[in-house]
């Protein structure tokens, strides 16, 4: 019984999933811009501030992902906020681009040389996030990863995601689902060669994980894996209780604060 619960728990996050949009996502008024390879983003400037978050969406989703927190006056204050349409979605170019070294290239377009660098990325823009540190530790100076995809034995194609890449069901989807599918069949492939990589440049970081327990879309387990594999002394597991994949528009609260404590964090380091 409890195997059937399970599955019936996941078919129905799945067509949740498949419909589900940030209600509760406050209405941006910014100006979409563009980079040179085509990445659309949009920025609520703060010429004055520190840091720079930018935060990346899952699959499917746009900048509108994050709008509740551009909206935070707190967090307006204390950095210039970025939030990004990752390549297939959004005003960005649509062709599907599945390689996560490839997306997290193009976002490295707006990392900054003048102020701290955080990333925030949700599901799947948690590796994204990731991959973009190793290739720029440097210029990187914290995450915050919720709800992520990391392990490869938990992010197989699902038998959903197999019906949905046949010609038919694919022909019924919209671009973005057909974006998002074409993600997802070859992700455990590209979370292989993401967790190959030497993690130990990242050790300096300080990288906050969150992960709501009831999470039926991406195992809990992801956030074991990746705290386990990160080897520095700045980091934690946050394990919520009662709340699921959507914990990002859900607990926008939690989110938030995590947000704000890493960026005084990483503004007590700079002094040093």
């Amino acid at each position: 019984m409890r195997n059937k619960a399970a599955v019936l728990t996941t078919i129905i996050s799945f067509f949740i999933g498949l419909a589900v949009k940030p209600s509760s996502a406050t209405e941006l008024n910014a100006e979409v811009e563009q980079t040179k390879d085509g990445l659309a983003f949009v920025r609520i400037a703060n010429p004055t501030a520190s840091h720079r978050v930018v935060f990346i969406h899952g699959s499917p989703g746009s900048h509108t992902a994050y709008a509740d927190y551009l909206a935070n006056e707190s967090l307006q204050e204390q950095a210039e906020l970025i939030s990004v349409d990752r390549l297939g979605y959004g005003a960005s170019t649509s062709d599907l681009v599945s390689s996560l070294d490839k997306q997290a290239q193009v976002i490295g377009e707006l990392l900054t040389s003048d102020k701290s660098n955080i990333l925030v990325g949700h599901s799947l823009g948690a590796p994204i996030a990731l991959a973009l540190a190793l290739q720029q530790p440097d210029r990187v100076d914290g995450m915050v990863l919720v709800a992520p995809a990391f392990d490869p034995k938990l992010e197989e194609p699902k038998w959903y995601n197999v019906i949905a890449d046949t010609w038919l069901i694919n022909w019924a989807l919209s671009n973005d689902w057909q974006t998002s599918n074409g993600e997802m069949m070859p992700l455990a492939e590209e979370l292989n060669e993401l967790s190959g990589k030497d993690w130990r440049v990242l050790d300096t970081l300080p990288v906050t994980i969150i992960h709501g327990k009831e999470d039926t879309i991406a195992d809990p387990d992801n956030s074991i894996f990746a705290i386990q594999k990160l080897t520095g002394t700045s980091k934690q597991l946050i394990e919520v209780e009662k709340e699921g994949h959507f914990i990002l528009w859900q607990n926008v609260p939690l989110i938030s604060k995590q947000i704000q404590d890493l960026l005084s964090e990483t503004q007590q380091m700079s002094k040093y």
